[in-house]
């Protein structure tokens, strides 16, 4: 498992620490904030009741008695804290050498091999348009995926869509009423969503079609020929839709399943929740009681008319997810409306015995409109599709106005990776767990603190480096290229590259990624602008600053990828 600069830089504080005091405490080093002039710290607090010292006193003596440390300078006692800066030679050379031998996979770990995670992704509605209300499990998920990856795990990506329930009665019976051929021939999966919305016109109007539209559901429920066709027909249609949306964001997934493959193993969990004496009957329901789980409102399994229900078929799958991947976790990328069924089915699993396996229920807010929050049912939705052609025409006019000299197909691909980079960043720069309004500008900015700004970032590097023909020294670097406030501050920030993956995937955080990146970008133009590198005074320096350089792009790109935004080479 790679051990990087910043970790053994924080277990030699460690070490040294409880050689002065002579004591295995437990301690902790932290990352000063912004302003204290320090690389790393250690409270001293902690130990003041054991040592039956003030952590003044503490502190100090151990910046009296600190013995040398080798990528650590000696200590200053600051108050409560130990406070320790980076030896710029040592440290330096090691963040350097970590950069040149890991390459591409610097900041990775082993620390999930041997282990698998399966995380349930995106999962859309059947025979409705992909809508930016969609974007959020999908991009969230496919970082995650990316991040634990990287950390050694066999991530497995599922893609649970919606393909069965009440509303295909509506469709159903909506199809027969109201489909206009041409329309459904040209763009089925439109013309179903509009069937959609006008079947909830014409219900509220006449609510007997809700009876007509329930016969449907029965009819597909039984098996029959004519019902099972069309729905067929609808799933067919809405998959291929998907496969554009997901081919234009680079999103791939390692399982299709639908809800409908657990239709018969659903059958299979009632008898064996039944059989567990996990499930009751109540009037007329088979519930799984979670009082027990501190819960008021059971799991419903199967309804009092005998249909199974939305959670029968996810505790299935849920269930066939650990049997067939041997998962260490579950995770499940679901908006945050969905925190009390998840609840439910994790309390369930554990009752059904699946105490092995770790549950994450990793929520985030929603999406929604500045007139209120989207419903596709009254037609009020803005579409994936539309945002994402919308996104790459106007960095398309962006790459016209400042790379007229591109060929056309390198103009399309920069347009492309800059566009959709820019809605993913938008929305991955953001905590999760906030509320996100629509806003056409913001989500497809092309400024600031935004994809195309830390995609310029690796291409101004890309370009240095083309430039120079002189070659990197391999994890060697000049002392000189670490004399200049800019320099320092580079290869300091590369170095945090490692603790900002480790906790993004920890926390299920990728903004924690994305918001390194900006850090990142925003310390190298400023090492950019103020810091001779094809003009150094010498071959050797110039090489050593080219390698900085180097060091820079790869983790920019390496960043970027882990959020699934790719990176062109001009722009």
């Amino acid at each position: 498992m790679p051990t990087y600069a910043v970790d053994q830089a924080a277990s030699q504080a460690v070490s040294g620490v409880r050689e002065v005091l002579g004591e295995p405490l437990d301690v902790n080093v932290t990352t000063p904030p912004h302003g204290v002039d320090a690389d790393l710290a250690v409270p001293c607090f902690p130990f003041a009741a054991k040592l039956r010292q003030k952590p003044e006193e503490i502190a100090r003596r151990l910046a009296d008695h600190m013995p040398p440390l080798g990528l650590l300078e000696q200590p200053r006692a600051e108050g409560g804290y130990l406070n320790f800066r980076f030896n710029r030679a040592s440290y330096g050379k090691m963040v350097m050498e970590d950069l040149d031998r890991l390459g591409a996979r610097f900041g990775s770990s082993e620390e999930g091999e041997g282990k698998t995670v399966v995380l349930d992704i995106s999962s859309p509605n059947v025979a409705r348009p992909m809508s930016v209300g969609h974007l959020r499990s999908t991009i969230i998920g496919d970082a995650l995926h990316r991040l634990y990856a990287f950390a050694g795990y066999t991530a497995v990506g599922v893609n649970h869509y919606a393909d069965w329930g009440t509303q295909f009665g509506t469709l159903l019976y909506g199809m027969t009423q109201w489909l206009d051929r041409e329309a459904y021939g040209k763009a089925p999966v439109r013309e179903l969503l509009r069937i959609y919305v006008k079947f909830d016109e014409e219900a509220r109007a006449d609510p007997s079609l809700r009876d007509q539209a329930r016969e449907w559901a029965l009819r597909l429920e039984q098996g029959d020929p004519e019902a099972r066709r069309m729905w067929e027909e609808i799933v067919r249609h809405s998959l291929a839709e998907f496969d554009k949306i997901y081919d234009v964001l680079g999103v791939t997934f390692d399982s299709w399943r639908g809800e409908s493959a657990y239709l018969e193993m659903s059958q299979e969990v009632i008898e064996e929740a039944r059989r567990k004496g996990v499930a009751v009957e109540d009037q007329g329901a088979l519930i799984v009681p979670l009082k027990d789980a501190g819960m008021e409102t059971p799991l419903i399994l199967r309804s009092s008319d005998g249909r199974t229900l939305y959670s029968t078929r996810d505790l299935a799958a849920a269930i066939y997810r650990i049997r067939t991947y041997r998962p260490a976790q579950l995770i499940y990328v679901v908006g945050a409306e969905q925190r009390l069924h998840f609840r439910q089915l994790f309390a369930t699993l554990r009752k059904l015995g699946f105490t092995d396996v770790t549950y994450a229920h990793v929520d985030f807010g929603l999406i929604t409109l500045p007139e209120g929050r989207m419903s596709t049912r009254r037609g009020r939705v803005v579409f994936l599709e539309d945002v994402l052609q919308e996104a790459i025409s106007r960095a398309r006019a962006l790459v016209d106005e400042k790379n007229a000299e591109l060929p056309e197909v390198d103009k399309e691909e920069v347009a492309r990776l800059v566009g959709v980079g820019a809605i993913k960043y938008a929305d991955l720069s953001q905590s999760r767990v906030k509320n996100v309004v629509f806003d056409w500008d913001r989500m497809l900015s092309l400024d600031g603190d935004s994809a195309p700004y830390l995609q310029y970032t690796y291409v101004r590097a890309r370009g240095i480096m083309r430039k120079s023909a002189a070659p990197y020294p391999a994890g060697g670097i000049d002392r000189r290229a670490m004399e200049t406030a800019e320099e320092w501050n580079l290869i300091k920030h590369l170095a945090r590259f490692p603790e900002a993956v480790r906790e993004a995937a920890r926390t299920y955080h990728p903004h924690i990624v994305a918001n390194y990146l900006f850090g990142l970008a925003q310390v190298f133009h400023v090492f950019y602008h103020n810091v001779p590198v094809l003009q150094a005074e010498d071959e050797h320096l110039r090489a050593s600053r080219m390698s900085i350089v180097h060091g820079a792009a790869q983790v920019m790109q390496t960043g970027l990828g882990l959020l699934g935004i790719g990176v062109p080479e001009r722009m």
